[in-house]
This record gives C-alpha cells, structure tokens and sequence, in this order.
C-alpha cells in the first residue's frame, strides 16, 4: 500500500505543476488592448464595461496596462496606464498554483508567451475549470498526506478505536456494503476527511483550534468544487479572493507540516 501511496501523491503533484496560466489566461486575438496614444476617458466610455483591465499597445508592443477605476480626464492612455513593472508580469509556463497567491491582492498579471506579452490573467480566471482541478487536486493531497501521517502513527488499523463510537459503526457499515458488492479496500481508505483531521489533530501541538478550522474550511470548499459551486466571490474582504487564496495557502502549509510530522515519527520507529 505505502508504494501505491507514493505513486499516487506524485500524481497529484505532478498534476498541481503541469497545469499553467495559459489554460486561464485570455490572449490575442480575444483580448481587448487600448491604444497607447487615444483619449483615455473617450476610449473608456466606448469599451467592453464588463472589463476593468486593458493591456495598453504601442503599434504591436505591450507597454502597460489601462484601468478603468481612477480619473482619467484629460489624458492620453498612455499618461494614464501602469507601466510595465518587475511584479506584474508572469510567464504563460508558471503553474497556477503559483500564480494563486499573486493574485491575492492585485486583480490581474500581464501573461509573457512565446517572448512577447500578448495575454491577461485576472482575479475572475480563479473560476476556471483548471483552477477548480488544481485546487481539488491540492486538497487530495492534503487528505492523502493526513492518510500517510494516520497510518505511520497507527499501523495496522489500530487508529480504528481512536474514533467515536457512531464513526466506527459507519465505517463497518460501508466496509460490510463494500464487500458484499466484492470490495474489499483498506479501512482507512472508508474513513471521512474530517475522521482523518480529528486523528491528525491529536499531533498538531498548540494549534489544534486553528487546525480543526482551517481542515473544516478546506473541506467546505472542496464541497464546493465538486458540485460545481461558485468558490471564488469576486467581491472585496472575508468571502472573496482574500479568503480563497489564504485557503489554498493553508492546504499548502498543512502539507508541508504533517508531511514532516509523518517523516519525524518514521524516523522514532
């Protein structure tokens, strides 16, 4: 099982850094740039109101980006544009789990392809099917890695008695359905997420509230994925991309603790 295991979370990692920004990114020819030396204010009034980002050229070169919040009056795109800056571009290769935190605070990334900046990625490409499939695929991870963390503290099945009364009787509930159809999986492969966080949080120190939170959190919004919820509000404050992006961030960190929990034990044994 432990080598199944393996092979299994370097497939999620695997999947978490192959899908890119430029399965989310908008580039040319959809993408609706603002010329460099129009009216701001004139160009704004006659654009796309649904977008607030315009990526500014100069003949065929990118030279900043045109935001449609600020007073613009009286200048050309170009007075009123951000100019490119080191922070504000990423390559199309980056994986989107990198970007994720990028754009916790700022609203969008210019996207380098192919040597030119011909792409856009924004707050609202969070939506997207491959973000949903990274975020899922991260949150696996998670769950596998509390999996591997139970097991090296309790071979053989002996975390069952850990459990309450009324999860121990479900869990032999389903394992009895199971192999009644011919089924006959691991015990620990039956339990829930959150059976796994209340086994996990008996070694997460003094953090045990904050653990217990940000598990019930992850496995909220890991709901959410797979029945196809909106996820990500793309208002401001607690509900919107602030709070989905410190939960990516706390699946991550979550990893690389009980990742190096479960090595600790190993190495007592």
């Amino acid at each position: 099982m432990a080598g199944r295991d393996a092979e299994f979370e370097a497939a999620l990692q695997a999947m978490e850094a192959s899908f890119h920004v430029r399965l989310i990114g908008t580039f040319e020819s959809d993408l609706v740039c603002a010329p460099a030396e129009a009216d701001a204010t004139g160009w704004l009034a006659i654009s796309n109101p649904d977008f607030d980002q315009f990526p500014v050229k100069q003949v065929d070169a990118t030279v900043g980006i045109l935001l449609r919040q600020g007073d613009h009056t009286g200048k050309t795109v170009r007075d009123a544009m951000q100019p490119l800056r080191e922070g504000l571009i990423v390559s199309a290769d980056m994986p989107i789990a990198d970007l994720i935190p990028q754009l916790r605070e700022s609203h969008y990334r210019l996207v380098l392809r192919g040597g030119r900046i011909d792409g856009l990625v924004t707050q609202s490409d969070l939506l997207k099917l491959p973000v949903r499939l990274v975020v899922f695929a991260l949150i696996t991870h998670l769950e596998q890695v509390m999996a591997d963390l139970v097991s090296v503290r309790w071979p053989s099945d002996s975390w069952f008695g850990e459990l309450s009364d009324g999860r121990q009787a479900k869990i032999i509930k389903k394992e009895s359905e199971l192999r009644g159809r011919g089924m006959n999986l691991p015990k620990l492969e039956l339990t829930e997420f959150s059976d796994k966080r209340d086994l996990c949080k008996q070694f997460v120190g003094c953090g045990k509230s904050t653990f217990e939170r940000e598990l019930d959190s992850l496995r909220d919004l890991r709901d959410q994925i797979s029945h196809a919820s909106t996820f990500v509000d793309s208002s401001d404050g607690k509900t919107g991309v602030v709070a989905f992006v410190d939960k990516f961030e706390s699946a991550k960190r979550w990893i690389d603790e009980l990742t190096k929990l479960a090595v600790k034990i190993k190495a007592t044994k």
